[in-house]
């Protein structure tokens, strides 16, 4: 198919597949920020853009700590996190608190799966409404 026949294909599926849709039919990589194509623009966290507020915090501190192996600081992190509940995400506290112990107990492992099932719980939500909330 010829690229001229690729470009139209694509302004024609970006009626009912928007830009994402676009940059897949005309065979291209869909390099859209994942807040453009949810349809706001957050103006952090995606290539090329600053870190978002709780990404920052998460790349610097949680990751930081769990990298240290270190439970105290692990724990330290969590109870912050744990401070922060979002609204609508009700088991954000629990989780957090519940890897907490588990690090102020040596449990590194069990710490770092309450890392894992609230991001598996929350994080997609989080990303799609509240990247750009102050942490």
């Amino acid at each position: 198919m010829s690229m001229s026949m690729k470009l139209m294909g694509a302004v024609l599926m970006s009626v009912g597949l928007g830009f994402a849709g676009a940059a897949w039919a005309a065979g291209g990589p869909a390099d859209v920020p994942a807040s453009v194509a949810e349809g706001k623009d957050f103006g952090c966290g995606a290539k090329g853009q600053k870190a978002c507020p709780m990404q920052g915090w998460m790349k610097t501190v949680m990751q930081s700590a769990t990298t240290s192996g270190d439970g105290a600081k692990i724990a330290s992190a969590l109870d912050y996190v744990a401070s922060k509940p979002p609204p609508g995400m009700p088991k954000w506290v629990a989780i957090s608190k519940e890897g907490a112990e588990k690090a102020k107990k040596g449990d590194i492992d069990g710490a770092k799966a309450s890392c894992k099932a609230c991001h598996d719980l929350y994080k997609a939500e989080y990303k799609a409404k509240l990247r750009d909330a102050a942490f």
